[in-house]
Order: structure tokens, then C-alpha cells, then sequence
């Protein structure tokens, strides 16, 4: 059993809860594969870089060349959670200081899987990643990978998100368990809503399991 910021949670219960997030995405839509999945939430420090990178993972290790994605330009977690350095990624490549190729981590922790950081942080995020640039750099990696996770900023904040839900596949909502609002899950729905976003799901985390085998948090 391990610890994380403060709570005691069962890793095999953890992964279990991934594989199964992966499972449900895969067969969530039957008429299109939903490829490119942006993960947010509605505030921050409800998990949801973690729910990212531990999906990112699953997915690589079920033999898909998958892709996971820094786009939160303000608060960058991605290379905090994954603990290396945030020198080069998405910004560099946006504002054409980089190629693409030389700025994705290849085969990073797990062989299917690659890592693109948000790079430097800019001074104008929001049109940085509206951009035709960031358009057409999503449909060059989509011919790459079998999926693409996009870690985003919360979208009760800032636009970010909302801009980022118009080339994704689907967004997935991570609520944290008596921790989220009612109404703040309701704006981050309604910002998505708004500009045609799709919502495939939504994650609880923290959550304590009452009466199970696995007891702790996860």
C-alpha cells in the first residue's frame, strides 16, 4: 500500500480503477474511436495530471502507441508528476522554435509511450493554443498515435480548456470526492457545452470505498 499527498490508497484497487477508465473510453463510442481525450477538471488539486499520466500509461501498456500531452501553459504538472525537467515541449514548438520530433520524449517509462511538455510558459496562452498552429500540430501527431491524452488547465479558470474541447475526441471531467462543488462541476460542464464540446465521462477521485476489500483511499 502506498501514500500519496497525505492519504494511504491501494495501488492494485488504483489500477484497477485505470484499467477500467481505459476499457470504458474504448468502448464508449461505437460509430467513431474517440482517439484524442482531453482530461480536466473543474478547480485545481483534484488529480487530474495523475488521472492523465496513469491512463497515458495503461493505454501503452495494452500495446497502444499513445501520446500524453502538457497543454496547460500556466501551471504545467506533467513534468512535476512524471519528476523531469520542463525545457522543451508544446510552446516551442507552437512559436516554431522547435521541430516536433525534437521536442517529444520518445518511449518514455513505458515503450508505446511518448511525452510532448508544455515547454516554456508563454505570456499569452490562450491564443498560443486557438492558434492554426496547434490545430494542425493535434492532426500531425493524430496520424501518429493510437490515442492522444491532453492534460489541459481546470476549466472553472480559464478558457484554456473550453478552446482545447473543439479538437479533442472527448474531455473526461475529474471530480475529487467532498472536495469539488456542485456548482463548479456545473460551469466546467456548461463551458464545454457552450463552444460543442463532447463529454465522454467523469472520474471521482479520492474517493474512500466503504465496505470492500480494498478499503483505503484510491
Amino acid at each position: 500500500m502506498a501514500k500519496k499527498k497525505g492519504y494511504y490508497y491501494n495501488s492494485s484497487a488504483y489500477e484497477e480503477a485505470i484499467r477500467t477508465l481505459r476499457t470504458n473510453i474504448q468502448f464508449s463510442d461505437v460509430d467513431k474511436k474517440i482517439k484524442k481525450i482531453l482530461i480536466t477538471s473543474s478547480v485545481p488539486n483534484e488529480g487530474k495530471t495523475t488521472v492523465s499520466v496513469n491512463l497515458a500509461k495503461s493505454f501503452a501498456k495494452n500495446n497502444f502507441k499513445v501520446l500524453l500531452i502538457d497543454s496547460d501553459l500556466r501551471n504545467p504538472s506533467v513534468n512535476k508528476e512524471l519528476k523531469i525537467e520542463n525545457n522543451v515541449g508544446l510552446t516551442n514548438v507552437l512559436l516554431r522554435k522547435k521541430d516536433l520530433s525534437a521536442a517529444i520524449m520518445k518511449g518514455y517509462d513505458e515503450e508505446n509511450l511518448d511525452v510532448l511538455l508544455s515547454g516554456p510558459i508563454p505570456p499569452n496562452p490562450s491564443e498560443i493554443l486557438s492558434s492554426y498552429a496547434m490545430k494542425n500540430t493535434i492532426k500531425e501527431l493524430e496520424e501518429k498515435y493510437d490515442y492522444i491524452i491532453i492534460d489541459t488547465p481546470p476549466t472553472g479558470i480559464i478558457t484554456d480548456t473550453a478552446i482545447l474541447s473543439t479538437i479533442s475526441d472527448g474531455v473526461i471531467l475529474v471530480v475529487r470526492s467532498n472536495y469539488t462543488k456542485k456548482e463548479q462541476v456545473e460551469s466546467a460542464i456548461e463551458s464545454i457545452d457552450k463552444v460543442g464540446g463532447k463529454f465522454i465521462g467523469v472520474v471521482m477521485t479520492f474517493a474512500k470505498k466503504e465496505n470492500s476489500n480494498y478499503g483505503d483511499y484510491y
